[in-house]
């Protein structure tokens, strides 16, 4: 059996929300609380690096009902995918839009005060490190798995773009590899880790 693992304290107390999805018709009551369960974890820029997991434990769903409500925010426009934080980086960030004229990070965080900024630059110092720690241990057998899988699905997809190209469509080689990276993140966040069969005869 696995050890029992203690769940960390959820110091939430708000969300913010983007004021124009009260008054959107095209956003519907299951959209609106994944929306402001994304906003729950956003910084000051916006940006959010929660998984969809996580989100569905907190909403009481599915990870692909998030995932449905998800790919509806960011067709009209409330959030959109951003730039990863870290190298290697399997979860896919993204970035609430709450005032959709401003399309860059870096002009929404030179908009803040100078205290804001610095306890910005602060946290991203301690996950960095965070992140620097854990990559220094070893990997467990379940990440190195993971790890495999995602390089074996951003190959097919890059075959895949790759053939295309010679069909006669278009995408630069930028756009293809960040795409295929991105898809492989995405595929690795809908897979669950497999349990043993406790059922089974000894």
């Amino acid at each position: 059996m696995r050890p029992k693992q203690l769940k960390a304290k959820d110091l939430r107390a708000f969300t913010i929300v983007p004021i124009r999805a009260l008054g959107d018709p095209r956003v519907s009551a299951s959209t609106f609380r994944v929306l402001a369960a994304y906003c729950s974890y956003a910084d000051r820029i916006g940006r959010t690096f929660v998984s969809q997991g996580r989100l569905s434990e907190t909403l009481g769903c599915s990870k692909s009902g998030v995932s449905y409500h998800a790919v509806k925010l960011r067709k009209l426009g409330y959030m959109v995918y951003c730039k990863p934080f870290y190298p290697g980086q399997r979860s896919t960030s993204n970035r609430i839009v709450y005032e959709p004229k401003i399309k860059l990070e870096e002009t929404i965080k030179s908009s803040l005060s100078v205290k804001h900024q610095m306890e910005i630059s602060e946290a991203e110092s301690m996950l960095k490190d965070q992140i620097k720690q854990g990559m220094a241990g070893t990997n467990s057998g379940t990440d190195q798995r993971l790890s495999k899988l995602m390089v074996e699905f951003q190959s097919l997809t890059t075959d895949f773009f790759t053939a295309a190209i010679a069909k006669g469509w278009w995408i630069s080689h930028d756009q293809a590899q960040r795409s295929a990276k991105m898809l492989a993140n995405q595929a690795v966040e809908l897979l669950r880790e497999p349990h043993s069969n406790e059922t089974g005869t000894a």
